[in-house]
């Protein structure tokens, strides 16, 4: 078994200070009127004293500081790998220390992680022309002056290098529909370039290169977009959409859908002495050029009649070493037991917001969080953050990490808590896996919004209404979207060992996303003024951190679990399948029954235990909850990418979320016999999960 790197501390009694007295009725927070403690997974007195130590830490958090920091974090370009994505390793141990983190380490993995060394785009019929190929300086933003060398030429990461010419065909936003369309009318794309646009439902770069190489493209061009094009809108920042017609959206284009992290490990880690594939036999790396592309210069090219097009692609194939840092605050009387929460410190310029903001809640967290430990406190798990780096590169450092330490993770992990992107705007948005939905919504209920003076989770479920133009019902569905897909730090632990997980960030109108606009200037003109959400983040990110780490009784909901396995299992069935697939739905409905009358009567014991205050009962459920999670994990994984194992989840090809992705895909594929095999698959998992629960 490989060992985590950490080391549990002595046992030890946990001490909350002055902070853990009792509170009636009502506690203030900056003015704003917290609910009186009722906490899911605590007993009376204990909710009591967390309400109490989340009262102290809540008034912890320093937007000032977070602003400088994020200033720092933003004010030159680091991609990862690069000198100053190490500078900021080195600078994210340091913070970890500074702030009483225990056993703080950073771990190499040496990748493949490919610079571009040439980028060219350019028409040779029926004109001459030339793509810029770097994003025009804006000149209320001294950082988007820098030179082009400095900011890095723009390109899509794994892309293959080579040189072609022919033909131009406009492929819309290249989804296997608008290919199909093409192929109606007559139009050839085979040995062509195609021309996409960077919107629609394939919305990932990759998915939109997998299908035109698929379809026998020689190479594809990805229009960035005009804010318009902004799947969350232009209105925030009205005064960008001139220049952002210049921006260039980098990207990877790794077929992570398939298997994330290094592309030469596929499911094993990047160690020393660690076997690499050739890379002509990665999964993951694609066979065709491709090459991202300013709305300005798309237009251009699209707006010329039958366009010849010769494009070269020149990016090295390098082993590059990316870094994880993480840091320990070591349980009390269940020190194995492992809360873990995230950010990634890669950019592809100076990401403002991806992911410079949640680097900035990371480490404003770690601070405060260390705070509390001088004081005296100590949590009863064990917490554990982790800078990532080279997310932007295939979510390569947190795969490799979660491989490394896979078995031990299975073991020990209680959750992941991961927050790319802090604040683009004032929206709160949560994912997660269905048995966080409570504790999620009981810890935004605990934090103020900052604008509405309400909690966050009521200003989102008014939000949500307003939206859909209903009345907010309060539950935590409302609050929480449980269909998770893929495209972050999170993916290894829930789809590849099975760790619960959840996503959080307060989001807006983004459409600097991946460009050189991305900048510290922006994100405190436009994105966050003040970073009042920033503080906002950090204060919920915390609140759940505390509550899984402190709870008398791991906060898992099942119940809510498996009522939402039924949601999916009822949407999968009305996907065109033949008469002969009905026994299999009824079957897995059957399970999923089991399932919930399992965690019903688990739910009712935990209550029990709790209000009797049973330390022995409680560890025994809390031993049993904790493999749930690892039930709905398949060995053999999901067929054809067998990296991802949940049966409950994966990604789309899109990295939109798929449910019940092994028994989807074989309804995809018109074949009821796999239909059969994956639904026996699917109640094999549910009912293991059943007896974790009784």
């Amino acid at each position: 078994m490989v060992t985590l790197p950490f080391t549990p501390a002595p046992r030890m009694l946990a001490i909350v200070g002055a902070a853990a007295v009792a509170v009636a009725g009502l506690v203030t927070v900056a003015g704003w009127q917290r609910p009186s403690p009722s906490m899911f997974g605590f007993t009376r007195p204990g909710a009591v004293a967390e309400a109490a130590l989340e009262r102290r830490f809540l008034s912890l958090q320093d937007t000032a500081r977070i602003g400088e920091e994020h200033a720092v974090l933003s004010s030159e370009p680091h991609l990862a790998g690069s000198r100053r994505d190490y500078e900021l390793t080195l600078r994210t141990r340091d913070r970890f220390l500074a702030s009483g983190l225990e056993q703080v380490e950073i771990t190499t993995h040496d990748v493949l992680l490919p610079w571009p060394q040439e980028v060219l785009v350019e028409m040779t019929r029926p004109v001459a022309w030339r793509a810029t190929m770097h994003d025009k300086p804006r000149a209320d933003d001294p950082s988007t002056s820098i030179a082009p060398a400095e900011a890095g030429i723009p390109y899509h990461a794994y892309s293959a290098s080579g040189e072609v010419t022919a033909p131009l065909v406009d492929a819309g936003d290249g989804a296997p529909a608008d290919y199909d369309d093409l192929r109606r009318r007559g139009l050839e794309v085979r040995g062509r370039i195609v021309l996409v646009r960077n919107s629609g439902p394939y919305s990932y770069r990759g998915s939109k290169v997998f299908t035109a190489e698929q379809r026998g493209a020689s190479a594809i061009l990805i229009d960035s977009g005009a804010p318009a094009d902004d799947p969350t809108g232009p209105s925030a920042d009205r005064d960008t959409a001139e220049w952002l017609r210049a921006r260039i959206e980098r990207g990877g284009v790794s077929y992570d859908f398939m298997v994330p992290g290094d592309p030469l490990t596929p499911g094993w880690a990047s160690v020393p002495g660690a076997r690499r594939l050739d890379p002509a036999d990665a999964a993951s790396l694609p066979k065709i050029i491709s090459v991202p592309l300013s709305h300005e210069d798309a237009a251009v090219i699209r707006g010329t009649s039958a366009p010849i097009v010769h494009v070269r692609v020149r990016i090295d194939r390098q082993i590059r070493p990316v870094w994880t840092v993480t840091g320990m605050i070591h349980g009390t009387d269940r020190p194995d037991e492992l809360v873990i929460v995230g950010n990634h410190r890669d950019a592809w310029v100076y990401g403002g917001v991806d992911p410079s903001s949640g680097t900035a809640a990371l480490l404003e967290l770690a601070r405060t969080l260390g705070a509390l430990t001088r004081a005296g406190w100590r949590p009863r798990r064990s917490i554990l953050l982790a800078s990532w780096d080279a997310e932007e590169f295939a979510i390569t450092s947190s795969t490799e990490w979660g491989e490394q330490h896979a078995d031990t993770l299975s073991q020990s992990a209680v959750a992941y808590v991961n927050v790319d992107s802090a604040a683009s705007g004032a929206r709160f948005t949560a994912t997660a896996v269905p048995s966080l939905n409570r504790v999620i919504a009981e810890a935004a209920q605990a934090v103020q919004d900052p604008s509405s003076r309400t909690s966050v989770a009521a200003a989102a479920r008014d939000r949500r209404a307003r939206d859909a133009g209903v009345l907010a019902t309060g539950t935590a569905r409302d609050l929480v979207d449980n269909r998770v897909g893929s495209g972050s730090d999170y993916t290894v632990f829930l789809n590849h060992v099975g760790i619960p997980i959840a996503d959080l960030s307060f989001t807006g109108p983004y459409g600097v996303y991946h460009s050189l606009y991305d900048t510290h200037a922006w994100v405190a003109r436009v994105a966050d003024p003040g970073f009042r959400y920033h503080a906002a983040l950090v204060q919920l990110w915390g609140v759940l951190t505390l509550r899984l780490a402190d709870s008398d009784a791991l906060p898992l909901d099942y119940e809510e679990y498996a009522d939402s396995i039924a949601v999916f299992i009822n949407e999968v069935q009305q996907q065109p399948v033949s008469r002969a697939s009905t026994a299999a739905f009824e079957e897995m409905s059957r399970a999923c029954q089991r399932m919930r009358r399992a965690a019903v009567e688990f739910g009712r014991t935990r209550d029990q235990a709790l209000a009797r205050n049973d330390r022995a009962a409680l560890g025994t459920l809390d031993r049993k909850v904790l493999r749930v999670e690892r039930a709905l994990i398949d060995p053999d994984g999901i067929p054809g990418r067998p990296w991802y194992r949940h049966v409950v989840y994966a990604p789309a090809f899109t990295y939109a979320p798929e449910v019940l992705p092994a028994v989807s895909e074989a309804i995809a594929a018109h074949d009821p016999a796999r239909l059969g095999r994956q639904a026996h698959r699917l109640v094999e998992a549910m009912d293991r999960a059943t007896r974790e629960l009784q």
